[in-house]
């Protein structure tokens, strides 16, 4: 009998088989140095984006993918989404690792990440998302073990004031929390919950957003 793939061997087998026709082509157009983050302007190059969509879907495969990033023309489909960053930090002539967000009245608001799997990748992009989450202008809004290693380990700061939270949602529905409504473990005291996908999520504003 055949072996069935689990959707993690499939989603590392293709990236492996479509990263060897990017290499060097957009690096060239992106001007690329190895560990240099680079700014990115999906405008200027959506040719990047069958590319970012296989660093997305790794990053995203022990969930089962990004929620709103189902194929290639998803990446850049979301006008608010014009924050993008990127870094090679292999020897191959391609990104490794993208961060991208929003540009919010209230700053930066980071929306997701996109990396090949390596350990050196999740470690530089935790590296530089808390280097840029202690900065006034940068925010995420997040949970679980993001969450825990953010609060518990790095003690940063987050929102805790409910009215400011609401600000920062833009007013979606939100049902408020202080601590954490489960795991009494876990840092922080400005937990809510409010629904994704149809069901409700505890999440939590990380960062200085000027508010």
């Amino acid at each position: 009998m055949k072996k069935l793939k689990t959707f993690n061997e499939f989603i590392f087998e293709s990236f492996a088989t479509r990263k060897q026709k990017y290499s060097g082509a957009n690096a060239k157009k992106l001007g690329i140095k190895r560990g240099k983050w680079v700014k990115i302007d999906p405008r200027k190059h959506p040719q990047l984006a069958d590319e970012f969509f296989d660093l997305i879907s790794v990053a995203y495969s022990t969930i089962g993918g990004h929620v709103k990033v189902q194929k290639p023309d998803d990446v850049f489909s979301d006008p608010d989404w014009a924050y993008w960053e990127g870094v090679d930090l292999h020897d191959s002539p391609d990104l490794d690792l993208i961060i991208w967000g929003q540009n919010t009245k209230y700053g930066i608001k980071f929306s997701g990440v996109g990396h090949d799997g390596k350990k050196d990748s999740k470690r530089a992009y935790l590296k530089h998302k808390v280097k840029d989450l202690r900065m006034v202008g940068f925010y995420g809004e997040v949970s679980g073990k993001l969450a825990a290693i953010l609060l518990n380990k790095y003690k940063l700061h987050h929102v805790m004031d409910e009215e400011k939270v609401k600000k920062i949602l833009n007013g979606k529905n939100i049902i408020w929390h202080g601590k954490h409504p489960t795991d009494p473990n876990m840092g922080g005291e400005g937990w809510y919950s409010r629904k994704l996908g149809g069901k409700l999520h505890p999440k939590i504003i990380i960062g200085n957003p000027t508010v």
